[in-house]
């Protein structure tokens, strides 16, 4: 079944964990804890937590969210970082001015504008600017082929069909929903793939699941530069206030902020998607938390919340004091 959110037929859904999540989670052996109560206290979240050395995946909050299409926003940045290094288009030391609002040919979403930035830069501050500019030298079918194998098989059949030049933009630089948006869950496994560097599954599903980690894929050397980047965003970019709420800037992180394909009743500007994904330790992961919250901005809505429920996670799974 195809969902989009927000789901047409409701302005929100009814808030709760669900109850098959916690089912599931109290036949494994595990209490529903402060982490989990995080995500259920945020209205409309949910949430997939990873522990990379047992194997197991776990959800909390609104589980309908997994199998929504999304808006893949800013989480694509890394994917056209990885391809257009793989291919030989960009480097690590490319620079380009990002001027905010005041260009309009490359407008970012940063008003004042970053200055001068170069890839690392770009994805630690997830500067639309810098991808702007860039991006048109990677053709759709390109961008596909390169990234092919963080994803599924099959991961979409819209993909077989060359994308028009402004669905292109629509869907890579707009961050709109457009008919090859994908579910949050298979974002989810890809993003995990590309920033792991292996294949990685789990099965279908609402409750505690097998998390499978597979061969290595992917250039080692363009995803060496990517996680660079990814790091940096913790260290002081968009993920700044994630990684002081966890408590450790050794992570992974990639945050996104787009808006919903539809307004409300009245007709207001669309709800804020927000999606954040973080891997701790930078280097060896041992625990993941990708999180979707239906408001506000990543770096100050989701992006806390998810360093606090990573740490409480990690804790709960014995990784940290």
């Amino acid at each position: 079944m195809s969902i989009i959110w927000p789901l047409r037929s409701g302005r929100w859904l009814t808030v709760l964990v669900s109850a098959a999540a916690l089912g599931a989670a109290a036949a494994a052996g595990t209490a529903p804890g402060d982490w989990a109560g995080r995500v259920a206290g945020e209205p409309g979240a949910f949430a997939l937590l990873g522990d990379l050395e047992a194997g197991r995946l776990y959800p909390a909050g609104v589980t309908a969210v997994g199998g929504a299409r999304v808006p893949a926003g800013s989480w694509v940045k890394p994917f056209l970082a990885y391809a257009l290094l793989a291919c030989g288009k960009t480097n690590e030391a490319e620079i380009h001015l990002c001027e905010g609002w005041r260009d309009p040919l490359h407008r970012c979403w940063y008003g004042p504008g970053h200055g001068r930035l170069n890839l690392e830069q770009a994805l630690a501050q997830s500067c639309n600017a810098w991808f702007q500019r860039v991006t048109p030298r990677l053709e759709p079918g390109e961008y596909q082929r390169i990234n092919e194998p963080f994803f599924p098989a099959g991961w979409s059949e819209a993909t077989t069909e060359i994308a028009a030049a402004e669905e292109w933009q629509n869907t890579f630089i707009a961050g709109r929903l457009t008919a090859r948006s994908l579910t949050f869950e298979t974002w989810s496994r890809a993003l995990a793939a590309l920033v792991l560097g292996r294949r990685v599954d789990w099965p279908a599903g609402t409750g505690v699941r097998e998390l499978v980690l597979g061969s290595p894929v992917g250039d080692p050397a363009a995803l060496a530069v990517v996680r660079r980047g990814l790091q940096a965003a913790a260290a002081g970019g968009t993920a700044l206030e994630l990684a002081r709420r966890f408590g450790s800037a050794e992570l992974w992180v990639k945050t996104s902020s787009s808006q919903s394909p539809y307004g409300d009743a009245a007709g207001r500007r669309p709800d804020a998607v927000c999606m954040v994904a973080a891997f701790w330790p930078a280097g060896h992961p041992r625990a993941f938390i990708v999180l979707f919250v239906p408001r506000g901005m990543a770096a100050t809505t989701a992006a806390p919340l998810a360093g606090d429920v990573l740490r409480e996670f990690c804790r709960w799974r014995r990784m940290m004091p």
